[in-house]
């Protein structure tokens, strides 16, 4: 009867390593989201200076498709970035074990920049 009652371990909390480590990703798409926003909308305004010489008509497709990427991407910032961010952080604070939900909400708040990022490269590959 000495062992009549069997010790049980009960697993550590969750260490403080591994909380910051689920900010990580949203930190980093916080910070690439706001300035990919930002040069964004400093691209496309100058951009669109692209267009002067040929009228908005009369320009080859070599200067509208990748203006129009541009645009889609600066036009769909404000609506997908601020809620794929809101869902990482959430994800990050509140259940930082779900480690691959909060990644992909990290990626796609960064998608919108990046489209209008690789429409500036496009621009100047084809134009330049």
């Amino acid at each position: 009867m000495e062992n009549s009652h069997v010790h049980v371990r009960r697993p550590a909390p969750a260490a403080p390593a591994r909380r910051l480590n689920a900010c990580v990703a949203p930190m980093i798409a916080t910070v690439l989201a706001f300035f990919m926003a930002c040069f964004g909308t400093l691209a496309i305004g100058f951009a669109t200076m692209a267009t002067d010489s040929c009228g908005p008509d009369n320009c080859s497709s070599d200067i509208t498709v990748p203006l129009g990427l541009m645009a889609c991407g600066l036009y769909v910032t404000p609506f997908i970035t601020p809620l794929a961010l809101i869902a990482a952080w959430v994800l990050a604070c509140r259940r930082p074990h779900r480690t691959t939900a909060r990644l992909c909400a990290a990626a796609i708040a960064v998608l919108p920049g990046l489209t209008t990022v690789g429409g500036l490269v496009l621009l100047l590959a084809l134009d330049g």
